[in-house]
């Protein structure tokens, strides 16, 4: 799989359309398809720019050596189950995680003591 292929993998992975996946990198959708489809080159800005985004390994997006995701809670003084959640969080786009974020606040103020 070359990096235009893993582009597409990964913003389809990422459940997000070619505008969205854009817009969160400041690039429009047409650059992200143009990409995907190789007419145009993946700049090292453009793979800083995603990895930075989204929490992807760099050596993924230009090589394809695994993990895809950075392990963002390797210096987490947490469980394993905190550090499960951590990761899936992460993959979320942000729509989802406000959703995610009120859920914790409404379950919170059920239990805070009166």
């Amino acid at each position: 799989m070359g990096i235009h292929e893993r582009l597409k993998y990964l913003r389809k992975r990422l459940n997000l359309t070619t505008r969205a996946f854009g817009a969160s990198i400041n690039m429009s959708g047409g650059a992200i398809t143009n990409m995907e489809k190789g007419t145009r080159n993946i700049t090292d800005r453009t793979i800083r720019d995603i990895c930075r985004e989204y929490g992807v390994n760099p050596e993924w997006m230009r090589s394809g050596t695994e993990p895809v995701f950075q392990d963002i809670t390797e210096d987490l003084d947490v469980d394993e189950e905190v550090k499960q959640l951590a990761k899936q969080y992460n993959l979320l786009n942000e729509r989802d995680r406000e959703l995610v974020k009120r859920m914790i606040d409404s379950l919170a103020e059920k239990i805070e003591p009166k």
